[in-house]
């Protein structure tokens, strides 16, 4: 039995586009995530009621749709607190805020190893952060980095 002429001549111009669409994808986009005022040895230092407010600038190659930064805490709510996180839409370029405000002591906060990665450890007395900042794109994706810190209040 004989295929019909147009599938025969039409079937290998469908393969060759599809396969030239999927060539033609695009480069990812160049992402710079910058943390421009990290605390001097990424240990951050504050007295009960003072608050310190992370300055996170996100510049991209090409527009994203979202970027935002949010705090991942060991110890959620004992000795530090941080508000939410901050996000910015549809623009090549902005910079996030992230406030920490010292609520009481981490004196008696028990040392803490592997987080937030393995072979990371953190001293008695203190409570580890990390700031975690990502910038989504269209197509699905997502360019991100994070930022290592401890927080001491006396």
């Amino acid at each position: 039995m004989k295929k019909p002429f147009a599938v025969r001549t039409l079937l290998p111009f469908i393969v060759l586009f599809a396969c030239a669409s999927i060539a033609q994808a695009q480069a990812p986009p160049a992402v710079s995530i910058t943390l421009q005022n990290p605390p001097p040895g990424q240990l951050l230092e504050l007295p009960v009621g003072e608050s310190y407010t992370f300055e996170i600038h996100v510049a991209s190659s090409e527009p994203f749709l979202l970027t935002m930064v949010m705090a991942d805490q060991y110890y959620p709510g004992r000795g530090i607190w941080v508000r939410g996180g901050d996000r910015a839409v549809r623009d090549d370029q902005a910079t996030l805020y992230l406030t920490v405000t010292a609520k009481a002591s981490t004196a008696g906060l028990p040392a803490v190893c592997d987080w937030p990665e393995p072979g990371v450890c953190w001293p008695a007395g203190v409570a580890p952060v990390s700031l975690t900042v990502g910038a989504r794109f269209p197509g699905g994706l997502v360019a991100a980095d994070h930022f290592d810190l401890a927080v001491v209040v006396p």
